[in-house]
C-alpha cells in the first residue's frame, strides 16, 4: 500500500496499531483511525479489494465493541456481500466479516437475523476448516453468547458445553481457550440456575491465579452484581455494582467504556431504590457515553 504520504511500512504499522486497540478497553480509539486508513486504501483499491474488505471488517468491529451498532451493521453486511463474491467463503475473512456482522445485528436488537447468520456461519465453517479448527469453534462461542443474548440460556448451555468438550480435545484442558469455555459456562449455568455460589467460587478461583484487577475477574463481579438486580436485592447490587465499578476505574480508566457502563448501573440501581438526586449524573453518564461512542 503505498500513498504520497504514507509507505506501505507506516500504513502497516497503522493497520495493526488498530487492530491491538479495537479489542482493548477503548475501541473507540480506532474509528477514526481505521477510517484514515481505509480512506487511504481506497483511493488506489476496488472496494472489494481484500485489504480494504479487512479494514471494513476491522472498522464494522470497532464500532460495535464502541456500541455503535446500525453503523457497524451497515458496513459488515456490504463487507461481507463482497467478501463472499471476490474471496468466497474459503477464506477466514469472510468468516470474520460474518462473525463480526451477527455481533453488531445483535448489538442492533436484530437477535433472531443474527442468529440465523450465526448458525449458518457456524455450519459452514465446519464444511471448510472441520470441527476441531480455533475459528469454527470461536464461531460456536458466538453462536452461544447470541443464544444467551437472547434468553435462551439451554441452548447456550449445550452450545458452550460443546465448545468446552471440543475446545479439550483440540488444545487441551489447560489451554487458555478451553478455560474461557469453561469459565463462560460457569456464568451461564449461574444465570441460568440463579446460583450466585458458582460465582463466587470462580471469582476466587481468577482473583487468585489472575489478580483482582484481571478482565475476566472483574467480569464476574458484574455477573454477581447483575444476579443481585434480576434477584429484587437492590442493595447488594449496589454495593456490587460499586466494587465493579471501582474495579474497571483502576484497569481501565475512568472515560472507558466498560467504566462507564458500571457506573450507569450503578446510578440506576441508587435510582432504583428512591435516591432521586442521581438523575442529573445518570443524564451525564449517558451522553458521556453516547459522545465516546460518536453518537
Amino acid at each position: 500500500m503505498r500513498n504520497q504520504s504514507m509507505s506501505t511500512q507506516e500504513f502497516n504499522n497503522r493497520f495493526e496499531e488498530a487492530i491491538q486497540i479495537v479489542d482493548g478497553p477503548h475501541p473507540e480509539r480506532a474509528v477514526q483511525l481505521l477510517e484514515d486508513l481505509l480512506s487511504l486504501a481506497s483511493e488506489q483499491c476496488a472496494a472489494d479489494d481484500q485489504i480494504v474488505i479487512q479494514l471494513r471488517m476491522y472498522l464494522g468491529r470497532a464500532l460495535w465493541r464502541s456500541d455503535i451498532h446500525a453503523r457497524a451493521v451497515t458496513i459488515l453486511e456490504a463487507a461481507l456481500e463482497d467478501a463472499i463474491r471476490t474471496l468466497g467463503w474459503e477464506n477466514r475473512d469472510t468468516f470474520s466479516c460474518a462473525g463480526n456482522l451477527c455481533r453488531a445485528l445483535g448489538g442492533a436488537g436484530r437477535i433472531e437475523d443474527a442468529l440465523r447468520l450465526a448458525t449458518s456461519t457456524y455450519e459452514k465453517r465446519v464444511a471448510v476448516f472441520g470441527e476441531l479448527d480455533n475459528g469454527t469453534l470461536n464461531s460456536l462461542g458466538h453462536l452461544a453468547s447470541l443464544h444467551c443474548d437472547a434468553g435462551y440460556l439451554n441452548k447456550a448451555i449445550s452450545l458452550v458445553s460443546s465448545q468446552y468438550e471440543k475446545r479439550k480435545e483440540a488444545f487441551g484442558e489447560h489451554d487458555s481457550r478451553t478455560r474461557s469455555s469453561k469459565y463462560n459456562l460457569t456464568v451461564v449455568r449461574a444465570r441460568r440456575d440463579n446460583n450466585e455460589q458458582d460465582l463466587l467460587d470462580l471469582l476466587v478461583e481468577y482473583t487468585n491465579e489472575f489478580g483482582s484487577e484481571h478482565p475476566n475477574t472483574i467480569d464476574i463481579w458484574w455477573h454477581i452484581a447483575a444476579m443481585f438486580e434480576r434477584n429484587g436485592d437492590l442493595k447488594e447490587a449496589l454495593a456490587t455494582w460499586r466494587e465493579t465499578e471501582l474495579k474497571f476505574t483502576h484497569a481501565f480508566g475512568e472515560v472507558a467504556l466498560p467504566t462507564l457502563k458500571a457506573v450507569r448501573r450503578r446510578l440506576r440501581a441508587q435510582q432504583a431504590l428512591g435516591d432521586d438526586q442521581v438523575a442529573e449524573h445518570l443524564a451525564i453518564v449517558n451522553h458521556t457515553i453516547s459522545r465516546i461512542s460518536g453518537q
